[in-house]
């Protein structure tokens, strides 16, 4: 077994949810003569794209359900990959004092998550109308704040870097009769994971105590009294010297 805790934090989820709200709210218009015709929100969902472009692909011959169901934007996560360059001292602790508890974990691990977004529209203009909404946020990075460990009250930034743009067009028959063209965006976010937390209390009171023994021997003691959700515990140790 790893270890005897069972816990989870949650951490990539909501990483994933903080990456989908940046494009929760993207709109284009599209104009007739200079005039706007229609203002179009594009609607964002977790899903593979495989599937989602085999959903359209299944339907050649009705342009009504592909005018229909786009525009449309989807991501998905692609792969794990430890990052050594961020890697810290693994004995590391962090605390989080609540009244009389006082909550630890060990270092995180640096992680990076490969995430995969992608936008399909009915013409390159629209296309272009997104791209241009989300390319000007990424330089190549955009960091949030986002929660680690939420029974601890603890957040950490996550940079989310932009890594690559392509584009897919694909269409029936003659270049003029286009079907629906694909942009795809590759991101890296940078998170860190935490392990199981412990108890171990706050330290209410302590004692020292130096005193000689005799003329060549001096000794020394050190209690402390710390409550934990069992109860009171005394430690100390006791040296001669």
């Amino acid at each position: 077994m790893l270890n005897d805790l069972t816990f989870y934090h949650g951490t990539i989820r909501n990483t994933i949810v903080a990456f989908g709200t940046l494009f929760s709210n993207i709109k284009f218009q599209r104009k007739n003569n200079g005039t706007v015709e229609q203002t179009i929100v594009v609607p964002i969902a977790y899903s593979q794209k495989e599937k989602w472009v085999h959903s359209i692909e299944a339907n050649p011959g009705d342009e009504g359900v592909v005018y229909t169901t786009l525009p449309k934007i989807g991501f998905e996560i692609t792969g794990y990959s430890y990052d050594p360059s961020r890697k810290l001292a693994r004995m590391n602790q962090v605390y989080c004092v609540d009244g009389d508890n006082r909550d630890q974990v060990f270092t995180p691990v640096p992680y990076n998550v490969d995430i995969s977004l992608y936008f399909a529209t009915k013409t390159q203009e629209d296309g272009l109308q997104i791209l241009e909404q989300i390319l000007p946020t990424f330089t190549p990075e955009y960091t949030m704040s986002v929660k680690a460990i939420p029974s601890l009250n603890l957040s950490q930034d996550v940079p989310f870097i932009l890594n690559s743009v392509s584009v897919q067009d694909d269409y029936e028959g003659d270049l003029e009769t286009r079907r629906f063209i694909v942009h795809t965006l590759t991101f890296t976010a940078k998170i860190n994971l935490y392990g199981g937390m412990g108890n171990v209390g706050l330290i209410t009171q302590a004692e020292a105590d130096v005193s000689t023994v005799s003329i060549n021997i001096a000794e020394r003691s050190y209690t402390a009294t710390r409550t934990t959700p069992t109860g009171p515990v005394t430690e100390g140790w006791l040296d001669n010297f």
